[in-house]
């Protein structure tokens, strides 16, 4: 058993929709919010990432392909202070039985997501320094590689990306947007 649990603060939401391009128009106009990323999922979903703190990648992701009788978010998402502390927590989850149903790089994040007692998806991330467009989703193994092989081979991934930043020119890019986005009201 663990002895304290490591400071966790709720950062963002997925969320599946019918047009994510109308969902994005939306969040933009009336809460000033920008798209940080655009692409297409492994599964054929576009996706539209939003944000409106440059320190945030995304505090909403919406993903085409919602189903009329779904209701509810795809996923809640914490972030936890360094890759020392995801390992862990990662591990803790494997050791307690907790279902692990991915971990991935992400290459501006390393993330593991976890299923809760009835079966919703938390994801539980940290930064990495770098940006690369989403979505990406580099293999991860939190439970055996250790943290500077994990360290190693996102940084030469994220730098062989055709997109690559670091995670501060990225936050300026986006804070550029955002007082571009308040200032045209």
């Amino acid at each position: 058993m663990m002895a304290s649990l490591p400071k966790m603060n709720f950062r963002h939401t997925g969320i599946s929709t019918f047009d994510p391009d109308f969902l994005a128009r939306f969040y933009s106009r009336w809460f000033g919010m920008v798209a940080s990323d655009v692409g297409d999922a492994k599964a054929g979903h576009r996706v539209i990432f939003m944000t409106g703190d440059p320190e945030e990648h995304h505090q909403i992701a919406f993903a085409s392909g919602r189903q009329p009788e779904w209701l509810g978010a795809d996923q809640l998402s914490f972030t936890i202070g360094s890759l020392s502390e995801l390992k862990q927590r990662a591990i803790a989850f494997h050791e307690a039985g907790v279902p692990i149903l991915q971990q991935k790089d992400h290459g501006n994040t390393w993330s593991v997501d976890v299923a809760d007692p009835e079966g919703n998806r938390i994801e539980i991330y940290t930064p990495t320094g770098w940006h690369v467009s989403q979505p990406t989703g580099w293999p991860l193994d939190l439970i055996t590689e250790s943290e500077e092989t994990i360290r190693a081979h996102t940084q030469a991934s994220a730098r062989s990306s055709l997109d690559f930043m670091t995670r501060k020119e990225w936050m300026a890019q986006i804070q550029a947007c955002i007082d571009a986005q308040r200032a045209a009201g």
